[in-house]
């Protein structure tokens, strides 16, 4: 009985660890979307022809995106779900990376930034209340953890990426 019950823990903490693990990539992956393109902007403005106030407003695009999907769409997890919510949120952030990617001008940077604030504003609301969830109550300490930890390893990966392509890429 104690071997079925060690065994029934040891799945348990399993399963636990490998759904932190996922929703910890998820936060990567989002953040690294919201600003793989982030050392690009100066060769679209070279690309584009555009002022250093316009940058600054593509840049700053984001925050648009980002306060309407926390005021507006902050709570939609909770209605329909953690994973479609996540999900919905990556195909956002993916399009606006596609958007940035096909960029014919400045208002595909504007349309682009926008996307990404607002994906990045679901994916990271609905993934810190889903660690939230899923850690012990006493230890909100982890949640908070592996949240900061994902959103830096997917700052930091997607910048390297993006100044690798920025370097060598056509």
């Amino acid at each position: 009985m104690a071997q079925a019950r060690a065994a029934q823990d040891r799945e348990t903490e399993l399963q636990e660890t490998a759904a932190l693990a996922a929703i910890g990539i998820l936060l990567a992956v989002a953040f690294g979307l919201s600003t793989l393109v982030t050392p690009l902007y100066l060769i679209y403005q070279q690309t584009f022809g555009f002022s250093q106030i316009t940058l600054t407003l593509i840049y700053a695009a984001y925050a648009l995106g980002n306060v309407t999907a926390l005021l507006l769409f902050g709570h939609v997890s909770d209605r329909v779900g953690r994973r479609p919510t996540a999900l919905a949120a990556i195909a956002v952030l993916i399009i606006a990376a596609l958007i940035f990617l096909f960029a014919k001008g400045i208002a595909y940077l504007y349309a682009a930034r926008i996307l990404s604030g607002l994906g990045i504003g679901l994916a990271s609301g609905t993934g810190n209340a889903w660690l939230a969830e899923l850690v012990d109550r006493n230890d909100k300490r982890r949640a908070a953890i592996i949240g900061t930890s994902a959103n830096f390893v997917g700052l930091g990966l997607a910048s390297l990426l993006s100044g690798l392509l920025a370097q060598y890429a056509p």
